[in-house]
C-alpha cells in the first residue's frame, strides 16, 4: 500500500490501460478488478481516479461495498514537499450533511415554487378568491422556506464538495440567489397589490410567479447532476 496525493490519484482512472483506483473518507481503494468499475465507470455515473467521499453520502449503500476490492493506501495532501491527511470534516458538518439537510430543507421551496403559480393561474380562470390567497400565501411560505436551503446547500458545497468552483456548483449558486430575488420580489409585488382582482390581469405579478418555474426546473436538474452525475460537474 501508498500514500496518494489527489493529483495522483486521478491519473489512476481506468482508461487506456491505467490502473481504476477510487478513495473514501481517506483510504485509497482498487478497484480494477471488479465488473462493476468496468472501463473505470461505475454505474455510468462515477469516475475512477477521485475521491467518493461526497458520493457517498447520496449513495444507496456506505463505504462498506468497498470491502469487496483491495484497500491499496491513504489519500494525503501534500503541503510544503510534506505528505498530510486529508482534512476531515467538522462533526457538526458531517452530522448535518450524514442527516441529509440539504435535500431535506430544498424539496420544500420546490413544491411550494412549483405550486403557488399553478394557483395563481387556477385563480384567474375561476376567479375564485381563494387560490388568489394561496397563490400569495404558498409564495410567501416557499420564499421563507428557501433561506435554510441555501444555507444549507453552502454548507454541503462548502464541506462535502470543498467548495469547488465546478461550472455545475456556479450555476446552482447564480439560480439560487436568482430565485431568492424573484420570490422576495413577487411577495412584495403581490403585498403592494393587495386583493387581486380576476378581471385585470396583474402583468408583473403573473411574470414573477411564472418565471419561478423554469428556474426551479434548472435548480433541479443542476442538484440531479451533482447527485447522479453528468455534463458540466
Amino acid at each position: 500500500m501508498a500514500d496518494r496525493t489527489l493529483e495522483e490519484l486521478e491519473k489512476e482512472d481506468g482508461q487506456e490501460g491505467r490502473g481504476a483506483l477510487v478513495a473514501a473518507h481517506g483510504r485509497v481503494y482498487d478497484v480494477g478488478g471488479s465488473a462493476l468499475w468496468k472501463g473505470g465507470r461505475h454505474m455510468g455515473a462515477h469516475q475512477a481516479g477521485a475521491d467518493l467521499t461526497a458520493e457517498l453520502a447520496d449513495a444507496p449503500h456506505g463505504e462498506e461495498v468497498f470491502e469487496r476490492v483491495r484497500e491499496a493506501g491513504r489519500l494525503v495532501e501534500r503541503e510544503a514537499g510534506k505528505a498530510e491527511p486529508a482534512r476531515e470534516l467538522p462533526a457538526w458538518a458531517e452530522k448535518l450533511i450524514a442527516l441529509h439537510s440539504h435535500p431535506i430543507s430544498a424539496h420544500f421551496p420546490q413544491a411550494f415554487f412549483v405550486f403557488a403559480p399553478v394557483f395563481l393561474m387556477l385563480f384567474y380562470v375561476s376567479g375564485n378568491p381563494g387560490f388568489e390567497r394561496t397563490a400569495f400565501h404558498t409564495l410567501s411560505a416557499g420564499f421563507l422556506m428557501a433561506f435554510p436551503g441555501a444555507l444549507t446547500g453552502l454548507v454541503h458545497w462548502w464541506y462535502k464538495y470543498g467548495g469547488k468552483a465546478r461550472p455545475v456548483f456556479k450555476l446552482k449558486i447564480a439560480l439560487s440567489v436568482l430565485l431568492l430575488v424573484l420570490a422576495g420580489a413577487g411577495v412584495l409585488l403581490h403585498f403592494s397589490a393587495g386583493t387581486l382582482s380576476p378581471d385585470a390581469l396583474h402583468w408583473g405579478v403573473i411574470a414573477l410567479y411564472v418565471l419561478l418555474l423554469p428556474v426551479i426546473t434548472l435548480l433541479g436538474r443542476a442538484g440531479g447532476q451533482i447527485v447522479f452525475g453528468g455534463k458540466g460537474r
